[in-house]
């Protein structure tokens, strides 16, 4: 390679991918109230997407449908809850939908459901962002931000730095997103002085042993 190339590529790969454009929450499609009410979230799918029957705004079953709403799959609840509050559903993509619930002061569950192939996640908590190319999530494990596998779980890599002391991993990283080229970039809080750091990380493709 010639010296004029190496330059150029060199700079090539110095230049920031630009940002995926976050999901945003699709609106309900609800029915019934003020009492017992029934919201759909379609996919683009025909007849497939997430609905969720509830008494109140804290009191839902929370499925996916592939056919007619009647005949929906029911989440399981995380351990130690029996019903779960109203969801906020983002569509990743056309078919690929993460189910979020909170459950409480920095704290939420997501359930991940790929309409073509009816594949349905367990729980998974406090999931800050996704990667739905490669079926990746960035999750808060204690004091590590973990990269995994979104169907199996598996550990892909661990980020673990200098967070300010007093907040949690969620509250210490203020900017998070997976880029086009399969990286991480996050803006985080450092130390005591909560200076702002900003990093891409290269995540790996194979799961860590």
């Amino acid at each position: 390679m010639s010296p004029l190339r190496r330059l150029l590529l060199a700079a090539l790969l110095l230049i920031p991918s630009a940002p995926v454009a976050a999901a945003t929450p699709t609106p309900a499609e609800c029915s019934g109230g003020p009492g017992p009410f029934r919201c759909l979230y379609r996919s683009l799918l025909p007849s497939s997407g997430i609905i969720a029957d509830c008494h109140s705004d804290r009191d839902c079953r929370v499925g996916y449908y592939y056919g007619r709403p009647e005949q929906a799959t029911w989440f399981t609840p995380p351990a130690g809850l029996s019903t779960l509050p109203k969801p906020e559903v983002l569509w990743h993509t056309a078919t690929f939908a993460e189910t979020r619930l909170p459950c409480g002061r920095a704290c939420t569950w997501s359930y991940f459901f790929e309409a073509k192939r009816r594949l349905l996640s367990a729980p998974r908590r406090d999931v800050l962002d996704v990667d739905h190319r490669r079926l990746l999530m960035a999750q808060i494990d204690g004091r590590a931000l973990a990269l995994r596998q979104i169907f199996s779980a598996r550990d892909i890599s661990r980020i673990e730095r200098d967070w300010t002391p007093g907040l949690t991993v969620g509250e210490a990283i203020t900017a998070i997103h997976f880029d086009p080229d399969g990286r991480l970039s996050l803006t985080w809080l450092k130390g005591p002085e909560r200076a702002a750091v900003s990093e891409r990380v290269t995540v790996p493709t194979s799961v860590r042993q």
